[in-house]
């Protein structure tokens, strides 16, 4: 993942300076300045930029809300039922049998957030009617255990809370459909409205000791039952994580998400106690990490629903993803919580390649492997709206498009074994889709390069190439390693590389030049001042130095964060033990510290995390 910046022999340099080394591509029209008049310059402020997404976290082992307890009592028993793969209420005979289910989840990590809203999620296993009849949830005044909870002395409800749900789904004429592969699309996943006793609990305006679930107590039709937290592996319906009761809870709205891969196995505890992860962070307050850590991991392992029957998708450990980026769902677009935007992670150690319903975070919509870091070298994914995702392999300098049929979960090694398209790029690090012209953005060693692309074919147009600029020492090859949007200026990109980072204008209308430590003026007069921009906002601090691994901008806020890993003048040193081209902080460029543009780092483990990229999670191309 480390380029270092090597000395090419002089004049081979000062011929690819000048754009007339061999072309790495079959055409470079975009490093000729007389092949095309540039077109007008979008208007920046009459863009509307999607908005980045608010943090969302469900209870889980690896996340700030954890489940605790679980139990259901009886009125003709007093059994402990806390080890069992059922949750039951309601009545099963009309009244002779009653019961009631407990439950608590931990949110005292939230304390303080706002909390935009909150359900609960449940998995309805069997209905007394297919009609559906409703079930209540309520916040319980005093704590209970669920081993020793009976009807005899079980909490009362606290007054003002209770929410409630019409649903029935279990019977042979109305059967519930598990999705193994895309849980959340499974009919019976069913939700409560639970914002304003979570809100309570957040707030201390009400002690957390859980919650009551119940439901009609006189007739059959409103017993359910309900997967519990002890998912057994041999149930045909409660055997899968996602299942378990869940809270979900998204909180501190207009504060985008940071995402991060974390090639450090944390010993997280719980299932599994140590992996590398794709880390989610909330934005709003990054001196609190050490204390939070990540709200939410995602790990391709089972409790993530993550199948690899035959030990393909997965050639090697994960180590935490190389790339990862969300995107609206376009072709894989479903009904649920992971509808409208998905996941696309790659991951060059292990070779995967995947698409996972976000925020649900389970199941997968699409996986191929690529091959393994030491034939490959996979860095860059990009989701394309039809359904295709693109990679960049840097050790065969190599874009690959996958089609969405050949990636279908559940093909064979076959399916996907040859590309739908591929093109040469000496050392591909990154890929952007570009839905203002159509393309397919790439960027590696020397150039930056455009592929037309269009939506359906799998194929991609003939390239368009812009050679980079030379390092700050006048001979050296850039490296380049990112691209991502210009949020608010859909005519920009960022283009992170070994020399630093620049801002291309895709249009090349107007001069956006001005003297920089890279590009340098020298390095920059090759007719290019319309395309190398340095008169963004802050720019001697975000473009501070070199070995840039990724950078990228908030919509929202206009703060920038990035990482890099290599240069004393910007970088902070990796790990001891850790890869070169990882660091353990997530740079800033902002005024939040003191009132005016500083750059500072932020962290959850200093002494050992691992980063490579850094991502905002928005889900929009530009």
């Amino acid at each position: 993942m480390n380029r270092p910046i090597g000395r090419l022999p002089r004049l081979a340099a000062l011929l690819m300076g000048a754009g007339l080394a061999a072309s790495l591509v079959t055409t470079t029209p975009g490093d000729d300045t007389t092949a095309q008049a540039p077109g007008p310059a979008p208007a920046p402020a009459a863009y509307a930029v999607t908005p980045a997404v608010s943090p969302f976290v469900q209870s889980g082992p690896r996340n700030i809300i954890t489940r605790v307890q679980d139990t259901y009592i009886s009125n003709l028993n007093g059994a402990d039922h806390s080890g069992e793969q059922l949750l039951h209420v309601g009545t099963p005979d009309n009244g002779t049998t009653k019961y009631r289910s407990f439950l608590k989840f931990d949110v005292s990590k939230l304390r303080g957030a706002d909390i935009k809203s909150a359900s609960l999620r449940l998995y309805n296993s069997y209905t007394g009617s297919c009609d559906g009849w409703w079930m209540y949830a309520d916040a319980v005044s005093a704590a209970w255990s669920q081993s020793t909870i009976t009807w005899a002395n079980q909490p009362a409800p606290s007054a003002g809370y209770q929410t409630s749900a019409n649903f029935g789904l279990g019977q042979a004429a109305c059967p519930d459909q598990p999705v193994d592969s895309d849980p959340d699309t499974s009919n019976a996943v069913k939700r409560l409205d639970v914002t304003a006793m979570v809100k309570a609990w957040t707030n201390g305006t009400l002690a957390n000791n859980g919650l009551r679930l119940s439901a009609g107590e006189s007739g059959s039709v409103a017993y359910k039952e309900l997967c519990s937290m002890n998912p057994v592996a041999t149930d045909p319906a409660c055997r899968l994580a996602y299942y378990a009761p869940t809270l979900e809870v998204e909180f501190n709205p207009g504060a985008p998400v940071i995402a991060a891969a974390d090639e450090y196995a944390v010993n997280y505890g719980g299932y599994p106690a140590t992996s590398p992860a794709v880390e989610f962070y909330d934005s709003t307050k990054p001196s609190l990490w050490p204390t939070t850590g990540p709200y939410q991991r995602w790990v391709p392992d089972a409790y993530h629903s993550f199948k690899d029957p035959s030990g393909d998708l997965l050639r090697a450990p994960f180590a935490g993803g190389t790339e990862h980026k969300l995107r609206p769902a376009g072709a894989y677009e479903t009904t649920g919580l992971g509808g409208k935007q998905v996941l696309v992670v790659g991951d060059g150690q292990s070779g995967l390649v995947a698409v996972v319903p976000y925020p649900a975070l389970s199941g997968a919509r699409f996986t191929i492997n690529v091959g393994t870091n030491d034939l490959t070298n996979l860095h860059g994914v990009e989701l394309l709206p039809d359904g295709t995702v693109a990679v960049a392999l840097a050790k065969t300098g190599q874009v690959k498009l996958y089609t969405k049929a050949q990636g279908a979960v559940g093909n064979a090694p076959s399916a996907y074994a040859t590309a739908a398209d591929t093109a040469a790029l000496v050392d591909a690090h990154s890929l952007l889709y570009d839905p203002e012209t159509g393309s397919l953005w790439a960027v590696g060693a020397t150039q930056l390069v455009r592929y037309p692309y269009t939506l359906g074919s799998g194929k991609l147009g003939t390239p368009e190439a812009f050679t980079l600029p030379l390092n700050a020492n006048g001979y050296s090859s850039p490296y380049g390693h990112d691209l991502e949007p210009v949020y608010g200026n859909p005519d920009r990109m960022w283009v992170a590389a070994n020399a630093g980072i620049v801002q291309f204008s895709k249009s090349g209308a107007t001069p956006c030049y001005k003297p920089s430590r890279w590009p340098t003026s020298g390095t920059s007069a090759d007719g290019k001042p319309n395309r190398w921009c340095t008169d963004y906002a802050d720019e001697p601090l975000v473009n501070k130095g070199g070995m840039v691994k990724s950078v990228g901008n908030d919509p929202v806020s206009g703060r920038v964060i990035t990482t890099c890993a290599g240069d004393p003048a910007a970088c902070h040193a990796p790990a001891t033990g850790a890869d070169a081209w990882t660091t353990p902080a997530i740079t800033f460029v902002d005024s939040t510290v003191n009132g005016t543009p500083s750059r500072h780092e932020e962290y959850w483990r200093e002494t050992d995390a691992q980063y490579y990229r850094v991502r905002w999670m928005v889900p929009s191309y530009n």
